[in-house]
Order: structure tokens, then sequence, then C-alpha cells
């Protein structure tokens, strides 16, 4: 006996519709399936780096920069690098700010406190790492030069009856972005600290969203075939236009079973909002900026508190105003260049330079806003 064809039986192309880009499951395009979660938290996830980066590039503000950089420039190359030096090039007749390496690999190149003695830099765009196999006429003429420095590196301030020639330019200073913890000559980059937390960050905005959703109260429909769950998919967008036209009833027909698929869990789409709060807090301390502290009350919350729940974070600016001046100290004790460093106006919320407002202003356009004598292109002798 031969088996009865159901009228509605219908076969699809499966392959075309994959190769169009469609679902053939839910007849929707495959994109909409899961790229856009992933998408969501990836764009976030940009849109805190992006944040996090313009923290730390505006912490402090670098006066009399000797190379053709911006502040902003030598603190991002700091966010991305960790560490740099700072030297004289007699043959190109400019200073650099730059990356570097050991200069040698047997150990002679090391201190007795574990610094680097002797280093070469290397350009901002170029690995620590030499590629296996990679030949000196595929690298440029600026990584060729800089290849064959070696540059002694200066801890302590000189004195002028001891500068020679030698220090003038064959030396180089170290900048780092932070104390360095056991090993004195590596540190990690911030972008790459920083790195976890921020996706941690990014995942509650996701998470909020999926808990309003499910605060919708969205409702399944059982259906017999394709046709059917078109037709609902058409229904659920009459009723979002509905919904935002103002208009409060459409029309439905058929005797569709309505099932509820989600409960309401009213109330925990705030608690990822403060647990958002309290990461960005905690992210802030790790640079010094004043924050409400991990726990931030719902309630009223009184200054006194709210400054102990911030913490002692002014400590850390401390410490990067300290490293940035110091190094700047050695600097200038060997090539007089009135390099210096201050921490921002917005993050001491002090009008250091008297302009009436606390932020860092240049009207004219320069880097400088504290008269440390004027920056040169040549080292003075």
């Amino acid at each position: 006996m031969s088996r009865k064809i159901p009228s509605n039986a219908k076969l699809y192309d499966v392959k075309s519709l994959i190769e169009m880009g469609i679902n053939p499951k839910t007849g929707l395009p495959m994109k909409l399936d899961s790229k856009i979660p992933a998408l969501l938290k990836e764009n976030i996830k940009t849109q805190l780096r992006i944040i996090d980066e313009q923290d730390h590039v505006n912490l402090g503000v670098w006066y009399n920069i000797p190379c053709d950089i911006k502040s902003q420039d030598l603190n991002r190359m700091l966010y991305y690098k960790y560490q740099l030096c700072l030297f004289y090039s007699k043959d190109f007749e400019l200073f650099f700010i730059l990356p570097f390496t050991l200069a040698t690999n047997d150990g002679s190149s090391l201190d007795a406190y574990g610094r680097y003695k002797y280093i070469k830099p290397l350009c901002y765009y170029s690995s620590t790492e030499a590629k296996e196999g990679e030949t000196e006429e595929k690298k440029t003429p600026l990584e060729v030069y800089f290849s064959q420095l070696k540059l002694k590196v200066i801890y302590e301030p000189i004195p002028e009856e001891e500068l020679t020639e030698e220090v003038l330019y064959n030396s180089a200073v170290i900048l780092q972005d932070y104390t360095p913890q056991f090993n004195n000559r590596t540190g990690l980059p911030r972008y790459t600290i920083q790195d976890s937390l921020l996706d941690v960050m990014a995942d509650c905005i996701p998470l909020l969203r999926t808990s309003l959703l499910l605060e919708t109260g969205v409702t399944g429909v059982r259906v017999a075939d394709g046709d059917q769950a078109s037709e609902v998919i058409d229904a659920a967008t009459s009723m979002y236009n509905n919904a935002m036209a103002g208009v409060p009833w459409i029309a439905m027909v058929g005797g569709l079973d309505f099932q509820q698929l989600t409960e309401s869990v009213s109330g925990r789409a705030q608690d990822f909002l403060l647990a958002m709060q309290g990461l960005d807090n905690f992210r802030l301390s790790t640079y010094g900026i004043d924050n409400g502290g991990l726990f931030e009350k719902k309630a009223h919350t009184l200054q006194s508190e709210a400054d102990m729940n911030g913490g002692p974070v002014g400590l850390i600016v401390q410490d990067k105003t300290t490293i940035n001046q110091e190094f700047c100290n050695i600097v200038n004790s060997i090539w007089q260049i009135g390099m210096w460093y201050e921490p921002s106006e917005t993050i001491t919320k002090t009008d250091t330079n008297g302009d009436g407002v606390m932020y860092d202003r240049n009207d004219d356009g320069s880097q400088g806003g504290i008269e440390t004598g004027g920056a040169s292109d040549e080292p003075s002798e």
C-alpha cells in the first residue's frame, strides 16, 4: 500500500538557500543567528579599549619633547610598549624616543641589579624579536641603522663637568610606564594588563540586554508548518510597528497555541549596571583616578563615604609622576633640553598653571605650559 503524501508537503533547495546566506530552518539571514551577540560584545570591548587608552594618554602632560611627537603620542607608546628609551643620533642630528631591546645576549649587558647596561633601539612598528630567516635586505634603512647601535643606559643625572661626547652621542635614558616588579628590565604593556578586565566589562552589557529581553514576556507560538511560521514573523513585525506607532490593537487570525517562553526577572538589569560600574571604578583606580570604589550604595552617599570607597589612588599617580620626572631630570642633565612632566590638572583637581580652569589647555597649540627652557634639535656640549 503506497503512502499518501500530504498536500502541504514541499521540497526546498536547501543548498541554494545556504549559498544565499539564508537559514533554511528560520528563513532569516544566517548573519542574524549568532553574529549579532558576538559583534555586540566585540564592539563594546572596542569602545572600552578606546576609553581606557584615552584615560591613560591623558593622565599627564609632557613639555618640551625634543622629538616630533605630541604628549599624547608619548603616553600612547607607553600604553602599548611599557618602556621606551630617549637618545640623540649624531648621524641624523635628531632625538628619538623608541622601544628597545638588549644590545647583546651574552649577559654582559646587565648590571648587578639586573638592569640593562647596553641597549639598541627599535622602530615603533618593529617586533622586539627578529623573525626567523629575516635578512638585512628585508629591513628598512632605519631598522638597519638602529640594529647597529649600542647605547649605554644612564640611570642617574650626570654632572656637567662629567659630560663627554660618549655620553652625548652614545647613551640613552629609559622611561617606564610604572615601577617594575621583580624583574627590573621587563613589564607588561598596559593594554595587555587591562584586556581581561575590559573583557569582563564588555560581558555586562550583552548580559544586561539578555536580562531585559527576559523581562519582556516573549511568547512562543506553536505552528504546524513553515507557512504558519512566516505568518507569525509577520504578525510579530506588525506588533512592533503598531507599538512604535501607538496603535494598541492588532488583528490576528487563527487558533494558535501561545506559550510563555520566559519568566519575569525584574530587578536584574540594575545589578548588571552596578557590576559594570564597580568594574569601571576598579579600572580607574589602576590609573590613580578618583572613583566611587568597587561598591557604590544605591542610596544617597555622603562625600566622606565616597572618599573612603575610592581608596588611596594618589600613590598611583605619584608613582607615575616620580618615574617620569626622574627620567626628565636625567635627560636634562645630559642634553639640557628642558623636558618635563606634570600630572593632568583633571587628575590632581588643581589649577597648576593658574589659567583659571582645571584642565590642560594650550591656547597657542604648543606642548608647553610650564617655562622650563626651550627644546633644541641638538644637544648642548
